[in-house]
């Protein structure tokens, strides 16, 4: 039996939660994968998933050895990556969930610069808004807002984000530009909900001692960032986004940026992925690309 490859096969089992899920994902037959399995649990004397028609899910000896596999595994690669001539190449395929916005407005279009550099490496990308279990998913590296209360994940802070208030010049031509918080009618507010039955969230602006919050009431509100943006661009109103995804609306001149003497809402970006001792190169060359592209390097 070949250890290191039933080593992975195990690994991507357990992140499945399924043997048909990870026989899919490694391009093999269901029975081989079974098979595999049942070779591995013979050859170590233990169990390692308890099955059912629908689930896999590991023992506390899988456990276990799912985390010293995942170990063994990295180390095997940063040992194949440092053999390649001019240093590191990264192989493979790297799965990464990253929130809707910002992968069409920041993440997606600076991968293919990513991708040129590591021709070896598949980059899968999941755009959700949704914060799953990353080892379930079979996820490598996920983008998350402000906190993780995982201990099993780790995270770190890639970008501080902020809130600017913004609006077409054309809009701000017809309704003028305020310079107060208090000067803003929010019948011009183009609203955000996280869902059909979340209320729209508040505007919040501080300046010393002042606070300001505005409730939206346009007659707009979308769950999509990317879409409040693109609306407003087309002079709709005002609106109050992340400063990371307003960037390139405000460089190319179809928004102008308000009241900037003001502070608004902070955001912290964070890069997580699971916590192994060893992490794979194509994890930490990703996560020095996070970085990099959220800072706009």
């Amino acid at each position: 039996m070949d250890r290191l490859w039933a080593m992975e096969v195990f690994v991507k089992v357990v992140e499945a939660g399924s043997l048909s899920r990870a026989a899919a994902r490694l391009d093999l037959a269901n029975a081989s994968v079974t098979t595999c399995i049942r070779n591995l649990e013979a050859h170590l004397g233990v169990t390692l998933l308890r099955r059912n028609t629908r689930h896999v899910a590991p023992t506390d000896e899988g456990l276990r050895y799912y985390a010293q596999c995942r170990d063994i595994l990295a180390q095997v690669e940063t040992a194949e990556a440092g053999m390649a001539a001019g240093g590191e190449r990264l192989s493979g395929t790297l799965r990464v969930e990253v929130p809707i916005a910002l992968g069409h407005l920041i993440i997606g279009p600076a991968l293919a610069d990513f991708a040129a550099r590591h021709p070896d490496l598949q980059v899968v990308v999941s755009l959700t808004n949704s914060v799953d279990d990353l080892i379930r998913g079979g996820v490598d590296v996920a983008i998350r807002i402000d906190r993780v209360e995982d201990e099993g994940l780790v995270a770190r802070r890639i970008y501080e984000a902020r809130h600017v208030l913004c609006a077409a010049p054309d809009f701000l031509a017809r309704h003028g530009a305020p310079d107060h918080p208090g000067a803003i009618d929010p019948k011009h507010c183009l609203g955000f909900a996280a869902s059909l039955a979340a209320p729209l969230r508040p505007w919040q602006f501080r300046r010393g001692e002042e606070a300001v919050e505005i409730a939206p009431r346009g007659n707009l509100a979308f769950n999509s960032s990317d879409a409040l943006l693109r609306t407003a661009a087309r002079g709709a109103g005002f609106v109050y986004v992340l400063d990371v995804l307003a960037h390139s609306h405000l460089a190319e001149g179809k928004l102008v940026a308000l009241l900037p003497g003001w502070e608004t809402a902070p955001q912290s970006f964070l890069a997580v992925y699971p916590a192994f001792r060893f992490i794979p190169p194509r994890v930490r060359a990703f996560v020095q690309f996070l970085t990099a592209a959220m800072r706009g390097g």
